[in-house]
């Protein structure tokens, strides 16, 4: 355990709701110029994948200076970003996924979501089955509560609405940690000790909980990060055949109720061609439950990236990306043996 950090987060990732002004605070709307820019980029890229363009590709003198500023502000500001500007009447779909991993060769380096080896990630309603194994809770329907996802920098971009429902929320765990530390600083410490995980992709592995304990908050070189997915936390318990630690029970919950606060989180529906990007260790995000319905099937790209220069935090805010890493890579495994077998057989 890291020592607790005991004072006021002076912070602008320390935002609330309230403090915002709401979604406005942190949006940012591209303008004709920048536009234009991506028009330019996209005709001299459209013969390449859109997973595969890489940085250099993906640059043009109009855009690199305001796609600097969105990494600094996610890594060293406010710690979220809104972008708007993009419509469906003037890109496709393709050139949605194109920009957005464009723009995402500027803030980090992608890497897998799942045991699929997906960089690039559909956030669809998407039952159990080949394409969803492990009943991943993003591809389902339901309401996802405030958690972090596994890399610094995560983000969200819409190419369809649902019919309804999908709201987005995000709220500032550094807020979180301020308001316990005005309210319940004697909660801090069991927060700051964590709790094993037990993850979906692990659940039927030979060690379905972690054997070590991931904290809630910590502190490296005076600086407070988070990582949180209650489900986790709660899911290890049961496996393990006890009861929460009552420091962590009554921790986490005082947690989960402060992030569900409206003077603290902040809600928006993502439109078509919007994104938000946000640092994993400073920022919380859910989404309310959804519908679809015919010619409304909410799609949504998702991007985790990792980042040379982001915060010092414990080598266990880095364990769920290096989990997701190495199923992926047994998954590939799999499937080259499977088809070597099959080419055998022939």
């Amino acid at each position: 355990m890291t020592e607790i950090y005991r004072q006021i987060i002076d912070h602008p990732a320390a935002w609330t709701n309230r403090s915002l002004g709401g979604r406005d605070g942190l949006t940012f709307r591209l303008n004709p110029l920048h536009l234009e820019a991506i028009d330019e980029v996209l005709a001299r890229t459209r013969h390449i994948r859109p997973q595969a363009v890489t940085r250099s590709e993906f640059d043009h003198p109009v855009l690199n200076p305001v796609l600097a500023q969105f990494r600094e502000e996610i890594l060293h500001g406010r710690g979220a970003v809104i972008i708007s500007g993009l419509t469906r009447d003037r890109y496709s779909e393709e050139d949605f996924e194109r920009v957005y991993c464009g723009f995402g060769t500027h803030w980090g380096k992608a890497v897998v979501q799942s045991a699929l080896g997906d960089k690039l990630g559909r956030v669809t309603f998407t039952p159990v089955g080949p394409e969803n194994p492990t009943g991943r809770a993003y591809r389902s329907n339901e309401e996802l509560t405030l958690h972090t996802d596994a890399n610094e920098i995560v983000g969200l971009m819409c190419v369809q609405k649902a019919k309804s429902g999908g709201h987005s929320q995000i709220a500032s765990s550094l807020a979180i940690h301020n308001e316990i530390l005005r309210t319940r600083p004697d909660l801090l410490e069991p927060l700051y000790e964590g709790y094993y995980y037990a993850s979906r992709e692990n659940a039927k592995s030979g060690k379905p909980v972690t054997d070590y304990k991931i904290p809630i908050f910590c502190c490296v070189d005076s600086t407070v990060s988070c990582i949180v997915t209650g489900e986790f936390i709660q899911r290890a318990a049961e496996k393990l055949g006890v009861a929460l630690p009552k420091g962590v029970a009554e921790g986490l919950a005082y947690f989960e109720a402060i992030a569900a606060r409206e003077d603290i989180r902040v809600h928006f529906m993502l439109e078509p061609g919007e994104m938000v990007m946000f640092n994993n260790f400073t920022v919380l995000h859910a989404r309310t439950a959804f519908q679809d319905g015919p010619g409304l099937k909410r799609n949504l790209l998702r991007l985790w990236l990792d980042v040379p220069d982001g915060r010092p935090v414990v080598p266990e805010f880095h364990m769920k990306a290096e989990e997701y890493r190495i199923a992926a890579a047994k998954e590939q495994a799999a499937r080259e043996k499977a088809a070597r077998e099959l080419a055998a057989v022939k």
